[in-house]
């Protein structure tokens, strides 16, 4: 019986690759020198630092994971999950940051803590720090119960004739809008329809 693959040994391979000392790796990724070798030896690991990996090693390990079961440890109880979040992932850095090119918005997408969440742990994974919109697994109206007793917040949903929906926060304080959407598996074609709803109705973008 062949020897199933370890996601931690691609990663090693790929920083050993690309020639990175396994202290600057460390500090790239934010962790000790030590842990990095844990990391090596992992067959899984958490979402955020996947994600975070990937992006550091610009290689995406997410679409590696869904196209290759051997890597996802089925012994898991979370491994059903994790595996859909990161097809989820995958396909999001796959597709998205080639359809705001063709868009003409700046793809730069970031980690990002949006305005009033700081100390909460439920953040987005991704936003698009310029325009104020957040790529998240858990739709930060989830949070509303504990906002919305504040009155320097509005929350508001938005759903378009296709069955888009977004979220908005807008701090009153400040005028500033924060625009969520739930970053779940979408075709190339959906995502598509969601950014383009997103950039028409809350930034006049696109054909009216």
């Amino acid at each position: 019986m062949a020897k199933r693959k370890l996601l931690g040994r691609l990663i090693e391979e790929e920083v050993r690759r690309q020639q990175i000392p396994i202290t600057k790796f460390a500090d790239m990724i934010c962790c000790q020198r030590n842990n990095v070798y844990k990391i090596f030896e992992h067959s899984s690991l958490h979402v955020d630092q996947l994600m975070l990996i990937s992006k550091v090693l610009n290689r995406n390990f997410f679409q590696e994971l869904a196209i290759d079961p051997s890597l996802i440890d089925v012994n898991s109880e979370e491994s059903i999950q994790e595996m859909e979040n990161r097809r989820a992932v995958s396909q999001f850095m796959e597709v998205v940051p080639r359809i705001l090119s063709s868009m003409q918005i700046q793809p730069v997408i970031a980690f990002g803590i949006p305005l009033g969440m700081e100390d909460v742990e439920e953040l987005p994974d991704f936003m698009l720090t310029d325009y104020g919109v957040c790529f998240s697994r858990n739709n930060f109206m989830a949070l509303k119960p504990q906002y919305e007793a504040n009155p320097l917040f509005d929350f508001k949903s938005f759903e378009s004739t296709d069955g888009i929906k977004v979220y908005t926060m807008v701090n009153t304080l400040y005028g500033s809008t924060m625009i969520d959407v739930k970053l779940d598996y979408k075709t190339e074609e959906e995502w598509e329809k969601t950014l383009r709803f997103i950039f028409k109705t809350f930034f006049n973008y696109g054909d009216n």
